[in-house]
């Protein structure tokens, strides 16, 4: 594994000044063959807004343009019989996945009898996401083989729930060897850009500060510099500040009746402040937990205060919601969605997330849910 990322803090110190700017890129597709009625579907990220666009074939090939800010994966999907993106039924898409930057912003993928096998010649930043990818590719053939027995037995006519368990115990295995993986490849090659994204996925929504920031610390400047880097390095202080034991930032929102409440008003009771949304599905399934914790522990100096993400226009979605769960405890707002203050505050990426505030305004929890939950008011409580 030494030495597997060659120029990368050249690659880093350019890629460092190019990631503000808009750079347009540019896609050529080279085929051999190719089926009149073939599409090829692109999908990409800029700016956390998902692009999908699909192209044609003139002569066997064609060229796409498009703009990004930033190191972009990208995936193409082949439709030999050119049926809709969402239209999965007749001959699988054939899926290729390749790194554009702003660097060198123009690649080439050419195929013949295979797509998925295409090459694609770019910038170096593409050699190393290939060099990194066949680093995974092992554990990623593993996985996939996996996930196509699991969803055949979710298929089958009768369910055989001892045989999924023992699938799903072995992907969270390979899961957990794929983490080690590319905890090694981070320690090996502290200057590759792929480190950082690989350290940005190990450290999730729930970061584990103590594995995290080390590794954050051993990669180079060039790459903590960066906007992905910035922003670990920013989530790894916040998540520092709302670690277990931390004094909880407090905040004030507007509840149905226009009402302020504060996060301080429930100083001398333990508080769970849970986020939430009334379009997400998890919450939903997870409001019954909290219907039950809340009966058999609101005598007993307990209280819940939920924030909604929910957005402006979506006043009424959030209120029937409370109402058809049965969300007897206070509820704020300030209908901003994702840019909820509140949730800026406490760095929430995804939910439903909360914490379990004690009568000092202190931290004693972090996402408990179900049983844990129940169990943690038990001994607190109790």
């Amino acid at each position: 594994m030494k030495n597997i990322i060659k120029s990368s803090l050249l690659l880093c110190a350019l890629i460092s000044t190019a990631v503000a700017q808009k750079k347009t890129f540019k896609l050529n597709v080279e085929g051999v063959g190719v089926p009149t009625k073939a599409k090829v579907f692109i999908r990409y990220m800029v700016d956390r807004n998902l692009v999908l666009d699909s192209m044609v074939f003139t002569e066997n090939k064609f060229q796409y343009e498009g703009d990004i800010l930033e190191p972009t994966h990208v995936s193409l999907f082949y439709s030999v019989e050119g049926t809709s993106f969402f239209n999965r039924k007749g001959t699988p898409l054939e899926r290729l996945a390749f790194y554009i930057d702003p660097v060198n912003p123009e690649t080439t993928v050419k195929f013949s009898n295979s797509f998925k096998q295409g090459t694609v010649k770019g910038s170096l930043l593409q050699d190393d996401f290939k060099k990194y990818s066949d680093y995974l590719a092992s554990y990623d053939q593993k996985l996939e083989t996996l996930a196509s027995k699991r969803s055949n037995l979710y298929g089958a006519s009768v369910k055989d729930d001892e045989a999924i368990k023992d699938v799903m115990q072995q992907m969270d295995e390979i899961n957990d060897q794929k983490s080690s993986a590319k905890v090694d490849f981070i320690r090996e090659n502290p200057s590759s850009y792929f480190s950082l994204l690989a350290l940005n996925e190990l450290a999730g929504y729930s970061i584990d500060v103590p594995k995290i920031e080390p590794l954050y610390l051993a990669l180079s400047s060039s790459l903590r510099g960066l906007a992905l880097g910035l922003e670990l390095g920013k989530n790894i202080e916040l998540t520092k500040k709302l670690s277990v034991g931390q004094l909880a930032p407090n905040f004030a929102q507007e509840d149905p009746d226009g009402q302020t409440i504060k996060l301080s008003d429930f100083r001398g009771q333990y508080v769970l402040l849970d986020f939430w949304a009334s379009w997400c599905g998890p919450c939903r399934a997870e409001n019954p937990n909290l219907v039950r914790a809340y009966e058999e522990f609101k005598d007993k100096n307990f209280e819940i205060l939920g924030v909604s993400l929910d957005k402006e226009g979506k006043r009424d979605a959030w209120l029937k919601a409370v109402e058809k769960d049965g969300l007897t405890w206070p509820q704020v707002t300030d209908l901003k969605g994702w840019h909820n203050e509140a949730s800026q505050l406490y760095g929430i990426k995804a939910i439903p997330q909360n914490y379990l505030i004690d009568p000092q305004g202190k931290i004693v929890g972090i996402n408990l849910k179900g049983e844990r939950l129940i169990n943690k008011l038990k001994d607190l409580l109790n």
